[in-house]
C-alpha cells in the first residue's frame, strides 16, 4: 500500500519537472525571437515616468524602452521623436542597445525639468504629456512606418499650500490721500528750467560761434567780397584813407603798415621815408605824405604788386 507521503512526493517531482520544462521552452522561444508581443507587431514599446507625482521644479526621469523583431525591422532604421511638452530636457538623451539572438532592446533615457508657469499644478495636478512618434521600416519595404507610444500621466504638487498662500497674501486698505503740497511751485521750476535750458543753448551756440572761421563761411555765402589786392596795395589804401577822414594816430598807424609792407618788398628807401613820416612830430599828412603815395603807387605799378 503507497503511503500519503510518497504520493505527495510524485506530485511534487512532476510539477517541478513541468516548472522546468515551460521554464526552458519560454527561454528557447525568447532566444529564437519569438518573445511575448512580438507575434503581430514588429515593435513593442513600454514608457515609465519616476516620480510619478512631484513637486513643482523637481527633475523627473523618463523611459521608453522599445523592443524589435530584427527579422522583420532593421534596428538601424528607428528614429524615435519624444514630445514632453511643458517638460524640458535637462541633459542629452542616453541611448543603449543590447542585442540578443533576433531580440534587439533599445532604451532611451530622458531627465526632464520644467521651470515655466505651465507647469504650475492647477487642479487636481495632473500633467498630461504628448505621445511619443517612432519610425521604422520593415525589412524588404521602401516605406516607412509609424507608431505613437503615450507616456502615463502625472501629478505636479506645490511647494506652497494654499494656507501658506493664504496667509502670505497682501493685505491693504485703501484711503483717500490729501492732496499734495509744494515748497516750492511746480510752474516756478517749469519757467527757471526753461531759462536755464535756453542760456544754455545760447551759450553753446556762442562756442562753436567762436570755433567756426565765420569769414570763410561769409565768402563762401556772398555775403563778403574777397579783397584780392596785394599787402602792399591795401596798406596804401590805408593811407591814403587815414589821410582824407582819419585822426593823426590812425594816419601814423598806416603809415607804420606801410613801412612794413615796403621792407617786405625789398623797397628799404621808401620804407625809410614812411617810417620817418610815422614818427615826425608834425602831421603826416602835412609833412609829404601825398609825395610818398605816390611814389608807392610807381613802384606797385611797375613790378605788378
Amino acid at each position: 500500500m503507497v503511503s500519503a507521503r510518497r504520493i505527495f512526493l510524485a506530485v511534487s517531482a512532476f510539477a517541478l519537472l513541468l516548472a522546468a520544462a515551460a521554464g526552458f521552452l519560454a527561454w528557447k522561444a525568447w532566444e529564437d525571437g519569438s518573445g511575448p508581443g512580438l507575434s503581430q507587431e514588429p515593435i513593442v514599446g513600454s514608457t515609465f515616468l519616476e516620480p510619478e507625482q512631484h513637486l513643482f521644479a523637481d527633475a523627473i526621469r523618463a523611459r521608453l524602452e522599445l523592443i524589435v523583431d530584427t527579422d522583420r525591422v532593421d534596428p538601424d532604421t528607428l528614429e524615435v521623436g519624444a514630445n514632453f511638452d511643458p517638460y524640458k530636457l535637462l541633459r542629452p538623451v542616453k541611448r543603449t542597445r543590447r542585442d540578443s539572438g533576433s531580440i534587439t532592446r533599445i532604451r532611451y533615457d530622458y531627465l526632464l525639468g520644467c521651470l515655466t508657469a505651465a507647469c504650475l499644478p492647477k487642479g487636481t495636478g495632473r500633467v498630461e504629456i504628448g505621445g511619443t512618434a517612432v519610425n521604422y521600416t520593415r525589412r524588404g519595404s521602401s516605406q516607412a512606418d509609424a507608431a505613437t507610444i503615450e507616456w502615463p500621466p502625472i501629478s505636479a504638487a506645490g511647494r506652497i499650500s494654499a494656507g501658506e498662500l493664504e496667509r502670505a497674501a497682501l493685505r491693504a486698505e485703501l484711503r483717500n490721500l490729501p492732496e499734495p503740497t509744494y515748497r516750492v511751485s511746480p510752474r516756478a521750476i517749469e519757467l527757471i528750467a526753461l531759462l536755464l535750458a535756453v542760456l544754455f543753448v545760447a551759450g553753446a551756440a556762442a562756442l562753436v560761434l567762436r570755433l567756426l572761421p565765420l569769414d570763410r563761411v561769409a565768402v563762401w555765402l556772398g555775403a563778403r567780397r574777397v579783397d584780392r589786392r596785394s599787402p602792399l596795395e591795401q596798406a596804401l589804401a590805408l593811407v591814403r584813407d587815414s589821410s582824407e577822414a582819419g585822426t593823426p594816430e590812425e594816419e601814423r598807424r598806416a603809415l607804420e603798415r606801410l613801412a612794413v609792407e615796403l621792407k617786405r618788398a625789398r623797397n628799404p628807401e621808401l620804407a625809410t621815408d614812411a617810417s620817418r613820416l610815422a614818427w615826425s612830430q608834425a602831421r603826416p599828412v602835412e609833412t609829404g605824405t601825398g609825395s610818398l603815395s605816390d611814389d608807392v603807387q610807381r613802384v606797385i605799378s611797375e613790378n605788378g604788386h
